[in-house]
């Protein structure tokens, strides 16, 4: 089974985007792992993040799959390589399902990669992003403390 889901209706996706724009594609095959009802399936999206260096927007490509079991945790024999889902097959709420997806493959710290164009601020004209030195009149109030651990 396939299926297109707007990214805009995933309420508990749209807190982590910059703009909620795009389709997520869902694949579900389901089948009979033993006697455990199972479904294969594989989730690609582009979403539109933002990048925690610039915090501008940047396009994230997701392409996931997942192999689970309907079974509880802990269940006996459940099949190896397979993750557990609690519920029913027959009921299955794919939207859900998918939008959990999407929440599990964001990355932790979205960022633009190595040759993207990243919107860091720069300095403004006549400063630098160097880190201030140390001038004469500036204050350490700790620079005692150095002198009293040695006794």
């Amino acid at each position: 089974m396939e299926r297109e889901f707007r990214v805009a209706a995933f309420e508990r996706l749209s807190d982590r985007l910059a703009e909620p724009a795009g389709t997520a594609m869902a694949r579900a095959e389901f089948g009979l792992q033993g006697h455990w009802p199972v479904v294969r399936l594989a989730v690609t999206a582009d979403l539109v993040l933002t990048c925690q260096r610039c915090l501008g927007p940047m396009q994230q490509k997701l392409s996931l799959e997942s192999d689970l079991v309907f079974a509880e945790e802990g269940a006996p024999e459940l099949p190896g390589g397979f993750e557990p889902i609690g519920g029913d097959p027959r009921k299955l709420d794919l939207a859900a399902l998918v939008e959990d997806e999407l929440l599990l493959g964001l990355p932790l710290i979205p960022h633009h990669e190595a040759g993207d164009a990243c919107g860091l601020a720069t300095a403004p004209a006549g400063q630098s992003n160097e880190p201030v030195a140390e001038t004469p009149e500036m204050r350490r109030p700790f620079a005692g403390l150095k002198d009293l651990l040695k006794h």
